[in-house]
C-alpha cells in the first residue's frame, strides 16, 4: 500500500526464509524512486525499493534499470554517492535523529547516524560514523563486487538487497520494536554524482536545493 508520502512496510510471510537470496520479494509492494531533481542529467534510471521486516531486522531491495554505471569506491565509509548508488534514510523515532544508508552498485556502504543535521564545515553539527564492527552486522547482497571504471555505458540492470539488524538502530536509540505500533519516517534515493550522466532522484521530493539530508521531506513508513 503506497501513496505519495506513505509506504506500508510488510512483514515477511510466516515461515518464509530470511536468507537474502530466498526472500519472495514479488510479494512485497514496491515504491518508485521517481522524483527527479532539476540538476539531473537526461538519464533518470527507473528505480524501485521494497521494504519488509521481521522482529529482528529490516530488509530492503533496490532494483535499478540503469546506464552509465560506475563504481570507484571499494572501501566502506568512502564517498559512495559519487558512484552508481542507492540510499535509504531512516528515522525510527520521531524526536531523535536519522540514519543514512548509502550503498553503491558493488555493495560498499557509507552509514551515519545524524542527530543534528545543521551544516558545519566538517559535515553536520552532531553525527556519528558507524564503526566497522557495526557495518559488519549489515548483510548486503549485490550483483557486482568490483570496481567499474571506466563506467559501463550500455544499459545495465542491478539490485541491492540488505538486512539491517534492529540492534544497529538500538545502539543509538535504545530498545525498539518493529511493528504496527512503531511508525517510522524516511526517504529513498538514487544518485550517481560523478558518472558521465549525474542524477539525483528521490521517493519524496527534496525541493530546489539539492540536499538529501532533509528530514522535513521524509515520508511516513508504517509497519503493517
Amino acid at each position: 500500500m503506497t501513496s505519495s508520502n506513505v509506504y506500508c512496510i510488510e512483514p515477511l510471510a510466516q515461515g518464509s526464509s530470511s536468507a537474502l537470496s530466498q526472500i519472495a520479494w514479488d510479494n512485497i509492494s514496491a515504491l518508485d524512486v521517481a522524483s527527479v531533481h532539476p540538476r539531473s542529467s537526461s538519464h533518470t534510471p527507473k528505480t524501485s525499493v521494497r521494504v519488509a521486516y521481521d522482529s529482528d531486522a529490516l530488509y530492503l531491495k533496490f532494483q535499478v534499470e540503469d546506464q552509465y554505471v560506475c563504481c570507484r569506491h571499494l572501501e566502506h565509509q568512502s564517498q559512495v554517492c559519487e558512484d552508481s548508488c542507492v540510499e535509504a534514510f531512516l528515522k525510527p523515532v520521531a524526536n531523535k535523529g536519522y540514519f543514512n544508508f548509502e550503498i553503491n552498485v558493488s555493495g560498499v556502504m557509507l552509514v551515519y547516524y545524524v542527530a543534528d543535521n545543521t551544516p558545519t564545515p566538517d559535515g553536520f553539527k552532531d553525527h556519528t560514523i558507524l564503526s566497522e564492527a557495526q557495518l559488519q552486522q549489515i548483510q548486503i547482497l549485490s550483483d557486482h563486487q568490483r570496481a567499474i571504471d571506466p563506467e559501463i555505458s550500455e544499459p545495465l540492470s542491478w539490485s541491492i538487497i540488505c538486512r539491517i539488524p534492529r540492534t544497529v538502530f538500538e545502539d543509538y536509540l535504545g530498545p525498539l520494536t518493529l511493528g504496527p505500533d512503531s511508525p517510522w519516517q524516511g526517504n529513498f534515493y538514487k544518485c550517481a554524482d560523478q558518472s558521465s550522466h549525474p542524477h539525483w532522484m528521490s521517493w519524496n521530493p527534496v525541493g530546489e536545493v539539492l540536499n538529501f539530508h532533509k528530514p522535513e521531506c521524509f515520508g511516513q513508513l508504517q509497519f503493517s
